[in-house]
C-alpha cells in the first residue's frame, strides 16, 4: 500500500512547499545520510508514557460508578486494543515551521555537534510514498474536553496533550505487523526504511554552537556525498554588525 496522509486541511494538501525540520544529534545525521535510511521509534519507547493511550482523565470518569455500562465497555475494549497494537507503532517525527528553531536545537540536536535538516512536504512524502506508511500532523488536544474522532490506532498516533504543542509534530506511521521477523527492524525500540537522502534534503544546518572544527568535518563528510551546495552553519546566534 502507499503513503496515506491524515490531519492535514486542503491548503496543506495544495501547499507541497510547507517547510519541515529535523533536528538530530550528528550521529543521527550520519545515520541517516551514510546508511540511507529514517529511524523510526517505536511509541511505547518514547519520553511521553501517554503516547497512543487515553488520557487518564478519561479513565476517572469510567471508575465513577455512575458512568453508563457502555462507557465502561467501551474502556475495555480500548485497554485491550491498546495493549495488544500500541507496540507495533513506529514512528518518525519533523517539525513544521517556515524559521529554525532555537526550542528544538536544544530539545533534540542536543548541544553542540548537531545538525538540522530542512525539507518540504511536497519532498518528503514524494520519496516516501512507495512504503506502507500513513503520515499526518499530529494534533494536540485535552482529548477529556475536546471533540475528539478516535477511530483506530493512527488517530491515537496522530494525537497528543496539548503541552506538546510546541513540537508542532508531522508524524510519519508505521506498523509493524511481521513482529520480530521484520527485517526492517534495529532492535525492539527502532527500524529503520531505506531512502534516498539527496531526494528529501533541500538545505542542512550545521548547528550554531557547533566549533568550527565540527564545521568542517560536517562539509567534508557532506561533500563526499555530493550535497555541499546545501549545507551551511546556522547563524542564529552570530553577533549583529553595528553600523558606526
Amino acid at each position: 500500500m502507499p503513503l496515506s496522509i491524515r490531519n492535514l486541511s486542503n491548503g496543506d494538501k495544495a501547499e507541497s512547499e510547507t517547510t519541515l525540520w529535523k533536528y538530530l544529534t550528528f550521529e543521527k545525521f550520519l545515520d541517516f545520510l551514510l546508511m540511507k535510511r529514517l529511524y523510526f521509534r517505536r511509541v511505547d519507547k518514547l519520553h511521553d508514557p501517554y503516547e497512543c493511550l487515553m488520557p487518564p482523565g478519561m479513565y476517572a470518569t469510567a471508575r465513577d460508578e455512575a458512568s453508563p455500562e457502555s462507557w465502561k465497555r467501551f474502556l475495555k475494549r480500548h485497554d485491550d486494543y491498546i495493549n495488544n497494537e500500541r507496540s507495533k507503532v513506529f514512528v518518525n517525527s519533523w517539525h513544521v515551521s517556515e524559521h529554525e528553531s532555537e526550542a528544538m536545537w536544544k530539545l533534540f540536536g542536543g548541544s553542540g555537534h548537531s545538525i538540522a535538516v530542512q525539507t518540504t512536504f511536497g519532498a518528503l512524502v514524494s520519496e516516501l510514498a512507495p512504503h506502507d506508511l500513513t503520515a499526518g500532523k499530529v494534533l494536540y488536544k485535552d482529548v477529556a474536553q475536546d471533540d475528539c474522532q478516535i477511530s483506530d490506532i493512527y488517530d491515537f498516533s496522530l494525537l497528543k496533550r496539548r503541552p506538546f504543542e510546541h513540537e508542532k509534530e508531522f508524524r510519519l506511521i508505521y506498523i509493524n505487523d511481521s513482529g520480530e521477523q521484520n527485517p526492517r527492524l534495529l532492535d525492539a525500540a527502532g527500524l529503520h526504511i531505506n531512502v534516498e537522502p539527496a531526494h528529501i534534503i533541500e538545505s542542512i544546518y550545521v548547528s550554531p554552537l557547533s566549533e568550527p572544527w565540527q564545521y568542517e568535518l560536517s562539509l567534508s563528510i557532506i561533500k563526499r556525498e555530493g550535497l555541499s551546495d546545501r549545507v551551511s552553519r546556522s547563524t542564529l546566534f552570530n553577533c549583529p554588525v553595528m553600523s558606526k
